[in-house]
């Protein structure tokens, strides 16, 4: 990419250089016609009327050529100093200036982007920008934007393989969960199937404002979350369309205070007996799986079609843990196209976290608002046994690469969703709408920028990578 765009950046100053004469040529010619015009202008200022003065040279001729009498002369210079006629006003001109206004902090942000790119790419040899992440994956570092886990948000992660089939990776968070990272190491198959290994990841500064969708804003708190985990992850795929992803292993957790001196613990917030884990040093084997069957293909840059995505992993406590509980996630994404440059995307998930025992942690309870759901609402706002949430976004396609690999889409959204200690008892929903700009490529969704207004404010907020 930043190859192309250092071709493309070359090629724009190469044209302005090659158009040089003949824009000089251009201007030449210009200033000889008025200077011409000049010249008969002058001619025409000498006409004498038929009183023996002389008129300007608007109204020094009439349409036959034929000289004019001072009465039309002056019609014709009130025809000439008329104003415009005024039309009435109408929907535009009462929402350009919003909609100019609202669409400013996204424009420059999209502008700031292609001068980062075009600026990076100077920097670079010519025609060496795609070649440098080939060179390091080749050398045995790969680079990428993965997720930091549950509760965590998107990191930067670097991958060593240069001594498989083991492996050595870190990560860490990219502005929107600050604190967050992790480290592993293990073994991994040829084909990245699978990986067995350990795993260290730890929130600093992660955020709880209560249980239930009526907690309040104000309740807001700090805590740390350490997590050791032993095990491996596999891939099936039994065919094109259907896939399974499985772990299973033994975690450690533990918590304290949080490292954000703006907010208090949630010890001296809440009462500890009401919050499992924020104690209590738990342990658990956990073992599941998750499948998706995509019907989903990607036509002119655009997603179409639907699919569905359904987890269930099995946490059970070990030693002096006295919790065992299930977390069942199911989840439907749709896109329904228009034209090629617009459509409706669709999302619904339903999560339901059945316990045992003392049943689930504080923070391994479900959890909404963040860049991923309730976008209005911070990361983890709500939290409690069981969520409900679904999304409704149009897109329109704004920008699209001559090559066809990459576009740029607007979208508007609405959010709603809602927490509570089972489906049965739902109570409320919180909503929120915005808008956006996400772009995509071949493979689909990626990054994506939005602004969101909810019932406790506005937030801006941002994705490196996306599934819907």
């Amino acid at each position: 990419m930043l190859g192309y765009t250092s071709l493309r950046f070359s090629f724009r100053h190469t044209a302005v250089r090659l158009g040089g004469s003949v824009r000089l040529g251009l201007l030449i010619g210009a200033c000889w016609s008025a200077h011409a015009d000049f010249l008969h202008a002058q001619q025409a200022d000498s006409v004498p009327d038929s009183s023996g003065g002389s008129l300007r040279s608007g109204a020094s001729m009439q349409e036959g050529g034929g000289p004019v009498s001072p009465d039309s002369a002056d019609k014709i210079r009130a025809n000439l100093r008329r104003p415009p006629a005024k039309h009435p006003p109408d929907t535009r001109d009462y929402v350009g200036l919003p909609l100019t206004i609202a669409m400013l902090p996204l424009r420059l942000l999209a502008g700031g982007i292609g001068l980062a790119a075009a600026g990076i790419s100077q920097l670079l040899p010519e025609g060496e920008g795609p070649n440098i992440y080939d060179a390091l994956v080749t050398w045995g570092l790969e680079p990428s934007i993965q997720s930091l886990g549950y509760n965590a948000g998107d990191g930067f992660q670097l991958r060593l393989t240069r001594f498989a089939p083991f492996f050595i990776e870190g990560a860490a968070s990219i502005i929107l969960s600050p604190g967050a990272a992790y480290g592993a190491f293990g073994l991994t198959s040829s084909d990245r199937a699978t990986d067995v290994g350990a795993k260290f990841r730890r929130l600093t500064e992660a955020n709880f404002w209560g249980i239930g969708i009526g907690s309040e804003e104000l309740d807001k708190s700090n805590y740390e979350w350490e997590q050791v985990q032993l095990g491996g992850t596999w891939e099936a795929r039994l065919s094109g369309r259907v896939r399974f992803n499985s772990a299973a292993g033994w975690e450690h957790n533990s918590t304290g205070p949080g490292q954000n001196d703006d907010l208090p613990d949630i010890r001296d917030t809440f009462d500890p007996d009401s919050l499992y884990g924020s104690e209590e040093e738990l342990n658990f084997v956990v073992v599941g799986t998750r499948a998706t069957v995509d019907f989903t293909y990607i036509e002119s840059l655009q997603p179409r079609g639907v699919r569905f995505i359904g987890e269930a992993f099995f946490y059970g406590g070990t030693g002096a843990t006295d919790s065992d509980f299930l977390r069942l996630q199911g989840e439907v994404q749709g896109y329904v196209p228009f034209n090629p440059r617009q459509a409706f995307a669709l999302r619904a998930l339903m999560e339901t976290n059945p316990g045992w025992g003392r049943g689930v942690p504080f923070y391994y309870l479900a959890e909404l608002g963040g860049s991923e759901d309730l976008r209005g609402f911070s990361t983890a706002r709500f939290r409690d046994r069981d969520r409900l949430t679904w999304t409704v976004e149009w897109r329109y396609e704004a920008w699209r690469e001559l090559q066809e690999r990459s576009r740029a889409e607007w979208f508007v959204f609405w959010d709603s969703g809602t927490v509570t200690p089972s489906l049965g008892e739902i109570s409320r929903f919180r909503n929120d709408w915005g808008f956006g700009l996400r772009f995509a490529t071949q493979s689909g969704p990626g990054t994506h920028f939005f602004f969101a207004w909810g019932d406790e404010g506005f937030r801006f907020g941002f994705r490196f990578i996306s599934d819907f």
